[in-house]
Order: structure tokens, then sequence, then C-alpha cells
């Protein structure tokens, strides 16, 4: 948009962050705060947040413009109280950045981000899920699909996915990238580094793994490979995220299995403690049955550490060459890529430097610029 004089007047972009209110910090709520923020210091666009409760502390966004709107039910908020704030901040963009959100109709172009179709793609996933949340899934990618002008995939693989399932077409697809917060970026001393392993008993090589405990992050796997190997030569993973009743059932078959000892619950951190933890170990292991993007691999990334990764989803598209990829459904297979890191000094120095290398190409800051234009483009 053109100004007085030729200058150039931010894009008002108007940020779905329903999803905010709540304290949690990975997956789609990193991902909207990162990029808010990222968006914030570009100069680009003037980012204003909508939401139907305050924005949690946690995300540090107290400096930004917020559109506050208590109604409820959600439904009503997002078709009817939505388009009227948008039309009232002179909205030029609206982005619904965590799948849902899109309104029916919009008094400005749309611009919406899918992270993966998991339901489409893990059919006995969806099966798993109520009929109710099923429908809403589906009402919801129907929108997305109808109403918004451009649509942005966090991966190749995601936009593949999105063609294939639902039908739209390659040039209505914008890829992007993620990032990797601050504090992934700067090295931890090795005394903090050290005092951390001893405070959560992890003294010796130990892997990491972080993320929630639902069943597409197949953690199971975990149990398979550490019973495929020789206790004497088995290494602990230390897994991050809050888990309730699926990490028990995670830790009744590591009992049964016999292998509960190296399996370290350590539940949700923040991202200092989660930096340190990544900084410590060998590397980063994601097993998942699917993956829109894998976050956790480019965390790890920039702090020079590799990864071990499933074959699934985006993966090994975002792993690069500084990883092991095993399949998903062969827990044996992943006992020998942890064995295989763990003995291989040589291996793990090549595989950390090639994760440094690679690290430039996952920035917060890149992702804006990414998004900027397919604002842009919108907007056109």
């Amino acid at each position: 948009m053109s100004g007085h004089r030729g200058s150039v007047t931010p894009l008002r972009v108007g940020i779905n962050a329903r999803l905010l209110s709540s304290s949690d910090v990975r997956g789609f709520n990193r991902y909207t705060a990162e990029l808010v923020r990222a968006l914030a210091g570009g100069g680009s666009v003037d980012p204003v947040l909508f939401c139907d409760s305050p924005i949690h502390e946690r995300h540090a966004l107290a400096h930004l413009p917020v559109a506050l709107g208590s109604v409820k039910p959600q439904i009503r908020w997002q078709h009817v109280w939505l388009p009227a704030a948008l039309r009232r901040e002179r909205i030029d963009v609206f982005h619904a950045p965590a799948h849902w959100g899109v309104p029916w109709n919009s008094p400005c172009p749309v611009v919406a981000t899918i992270h993966d179709l998991a339901d489409r793609e893990c059919p006995d996933l969806r099966a798993r899920a109520s009929l109710r949340v099923a429908a809403r899934h589906a009402f919801e990618q129907w929108l997305v699909v109808r109403r918004a002008r451009r649509i942005i995939a966090v991966s190749e693989w995601t936009a593949c996915s999105i063609q294939k399932h639902l039908g739209v077409a390659p040039e209505r697809i914008a890829v992007t990238v993620e990032g990797a917060a601050p504090v992934f970026d700067v090295a931890t001393e090795a005394r903090i580094v050290e005092a951390t392993r001893q405070e959560l008993g992890l003294a010796g090589p130990y892997y990491v793994s972080v993320g929630g405990f639902d069943a597409r992050k197949n953690l199971g796997a975990f149990v398979g490979a550490l019973a495929a190997t020789a206790p004497e030569r088995r290494v602990p993973v230390a897994l991050v995220g809050e888990g309730g009743a699926a990490a028990e059932a995670l830790r009744r078959r590591a009992v049964e299995a016999g292998v509960e000892p190296w399996l370290r619950f350590l539940g949700g951190v923040d991202d200092v403690r989660l930096a340190t933890l990544y900084a410590g170990a060998l590397a980063v292991v994601v097993p998942s049955w699917l993956e829109g993007f894998g976050l956790p691999v480019v965390e790890a990334m920039h702090l020079g550490i590799p990864a071990i990764v499933s074959s699934a989803g985006s993966l090994p598209e975002i792993t690069g060459d500084a990883g092991l990829i095993f399949p998903p459904d062969d827990p044996g297979a992943l006992a020998v890529a942890m064995q295989r890191l763990a003995r291989d000094t040589a291996l793990r120095a090549s595989l950390a430097e090639k994760a440094r290398k690679r690290a430039p190409l996952y920035t917060w800051r890149r992702a804006a610029k990414q998004t900027v234009a397919v604002y842009l483009s919108a907007a056109r």
C-alpha cells in the first residue's frame, strides 16, 4: 500500500490469536507467537491480535495491539464478532495461523496456515477422534479451502498433502519455514549443561525427545528400541513434555518391557532448560508417525545437535543431511540408529557440523519475510 510522497505504509495484518490465551508454548502456539514477534520487528506489517480472552503473559506479546471480544460460543466469535472487528480495525489481510479460525465472511483477504493434515494422512488417528471433533476438522478445512485466498504450508510435504487431500491448486499454496527462538542460538556453558545433567539424573550420555505423548508421536518406539538393545548398551532417553494419562500408559509399557529406568519423564520445561537439555544430548530423536514440520529438529540444529528422525511426513525434508532416518514402524531400526550414533564420535561430529550449516535455513526472520510475501500476494 502506498502512502504520501511515495512512502510505503505497513500492511495492517489481523492475526487469529485465540490459542494464545493458553500458557502452552509448543506447537501452534509457538508458531503463532514467534511469527508475530518476527513480523512486528520487520517493519513491513503492523500486526493486530484478535482473541476472545486475554493473551497469556508467557508469550511476551503485551507490546502489540489486541482486539479483544469476549464473545461465546467460539463459533459466534469467529463468524459474527470477528468480521465486524476486522472491518472496524481496518485490517488489510487476516491470517489464521493454526488451521482453524477462518471466518465465514471476511471484509479483507484471508491467509491460513495448514501445518499438516494428520486426520487425512493417518486414518487410524482420525478413527480415534470423536464424531464431533472429526466433523469440526472437516468443516474448518472446508472453510480454509473456500475462503482463504492463499494457504501457507510449513513444509513441501505439507504442501503436497494439501494438494492431494483438499484439491487445492499449487498456485494458491506457499511454503514457508519455521525457526528457533533466540534462546536456541546461544551456546550453553559446559558447566550449566553438566549441572542440569546431574540435577536430572542424566550424568552419562542421553538422547532427548520433545513434544506431546499423543499417539501420532509414536513414543512407544522407544520401548521397542530399548528392549531390542542389550542392557549394557542402552542409552537413556529424556522425554520432555506434559503427558498425563498418555505418559503413564507409556511408563507402564516400559515397566512391562523392563526398560523403564532408561526412560526419564521430565514433564514440561522452559526454553532455557530445554536448550540446556539439547546441548547435552547425543541427538534429538523424533519417532513420529507424522509431523508437518518438526520444530525440535530445528531447535536442536541451532545448537549444533544432530537428529534421529522417522521417515514419515516432513521430517526427512527438515533434517536433510544433519541426522539419521529410520522407518517409524521399525523399533529395531531405531535401536540401530541410536547405537550407531552413541558409538561413532566421528559420525556425531560430522552430523553436528551439518546441523550448524543447515540451521540458517530455519529462522523466524526468514519465516516472517516469506509470510509477508504471502500477505502482499493475497492483498493484490
